[in-house]
């Protein structure tokens, strides 16, 4: 009988921890990467002016004073938002003088669809309005939880006087809180004049928001000019 050799062991490759680490870590940066790719393509396309006028159009028909342009429109699965200037709101406030500001005039429009079917919304019969010595910050239909986004408020936006007004929107009239004050638009700059309008209400299925600032001298009766045209689609 002729003895055959043992056949030879083969290598084992054993995995080390810092390869585990280092094939992690490559997997991980590639999807900050991919996710970086597509964040900045959707603020690329949010910010185009065309792409913004389209959505708020389809949201609403408005008359703003001067030309209109799209400041920001994004759909987000069902819901959709846009922002809508004057030609003359200041969109580079840091880089005006102290003149040209005060004399800044305009109204900013931010309009907002959210379905009834992504949240629950009450019926704007059953949403409360603030009686004589009621804050209307306490109102649910300014505060609402589930969709309370408000452009140009906070900190920016110092409040001197507010009301709420029944006016007519998306065919129907419901609460609208009027707010004046003054509005910082560049920290070093000082605040300018500006009155703002937030309303909600229930149409075609869906949750509309609108908030509306105008600034100037006139802001009371730009913002109320471009409420007053508003018509929901």
């Amino acid at each position: 009988m002729v003895d055959t050799p043992d056949p030879q062991p083969k290598p084992q490759f054993q995995v080390t921890i810092w390869e585990t680490i280092a094939i992690a870590a490559g997997g991980v940066l590639l999807v900050a990467i991919g996710l970086a790719g597509l964040m900045y393509k959707f603020f690329s396309n949010a910010a185009d002016p065309q792409r913004a006028t389209v959505i708020a159009r389809s949201l609403v028909d408005y008359q703003l004073p001067g030309q209109a342009q799209g400041v920001f429109g994004a759909n987000l699965g069902g819901a959709k938002i846009a922002i809508i200037s004057s030609s003359t709101f200041p969109q580079n406030p840091a880089a005006m003088s102290e003149a040209a500001i005060a004399a800044a005039t305009g109204v900013e429009l931010f309009i907002a669809r959210v379905p009834l079917d992504v949240e629950t919304a009450a019926e704007p019969g059953a949403m409360p309005t603030p009686g004589p010595t009621e804050s209307t910050d306490e109102n649910p239909l300014f505060g609402s939880p589930d969709f309370s986004f408000s452009y140009r408020s906070g900190e920016d936006f110092q409040v001197t006087s507010s009301d709420t007004k029944d006016l007519q929107l998306c065919n129907q009239v419901v609460p609208v809180r009027v707010q004046t004050g003054e509005l910082t638009l560049a920290a070093e700059l000082p605040p300018v004049n500006a009155v703002k309008y937030d309303a909600i209400a229930i149409f075609d299925n869906s949750k509309r928001q609108i908030t509306l600032t105008a600034i100037g001298q006139n802001a009371d009766q730009q913002a109320a000019n471009v409420f007053n045209s508003l018509r929901c689609k």
